[in-house]
């Protein structure tokens, strides 16, 4: 069975009222997209560390431990997150840090960096920088201060 449109669910009452003209959409609703080749294919590489999901944001994907993300997919590429750990090892990889164009210049983000592509044909020595990612993002949220509470009005007296 089809399902009812806006004009049904009109004529049906449905708090929809416009007994003149046929509704009109102002806006749309995407529709969700499954993820693409990429996502599938990293998720299941990262699946032996555990919960990982895929988030879209920005135009891209992030990649989420438990909640925290530690990866991230732009333009078909793949950047890890890197802390004074592991930052080394991308720059010895000849690898950069993640940049995009604005109309003001280029943006570079020093916390996430290309994942060398040599290391999708090596499931374990991905999986342990994918492991080193997470600690980077553990160790930039341990870092971070805590939020101080809102400050209240003074009361009237």
């Amino acid at each position: 069975m089809a399902a009812p449109s806006l004009a049904d669910a009109s004529q049906a009452g449905h708090g929809i009222r416009n007994s003149r003209s046929p509704p009109q959409i102002l806006c749309s609703v995407p529709a969700v997209r499954r993820p693409d080749k990429l996502t599938v294919y990293l998720l299941e590489l990262l699946a032996p560390l555990g919960p990982v999901a895929a988030r879209r944001m920005f135009g891209g994907v992030g990649l989420f431990h438990n909640g925290l993300m530690f990866g991230l997919i732009a333009r078909e590429e793949l950047f890890f997150k890197v802390g004074d750990a592991n930052r080394p090892a991308y720059e010895a990889a000849g690898e950069a840090p993640f940049s995009y164009d604005t109309k003001h210049g280029t943006h570079t983000i020093g916390s996430y960096w290309h994942c060398p592509p040599d290391l999708l044909d090596d499931a374990e020595t991905f999986q342990a920088w994918a492991r080193q990612a997470v600690e980077a993002a553990l160790a930039a949220r341990r870092g971070k201060p805590k939020s101080l509470p809102k400050r209240t009005a003074p009361a009237d007296a």
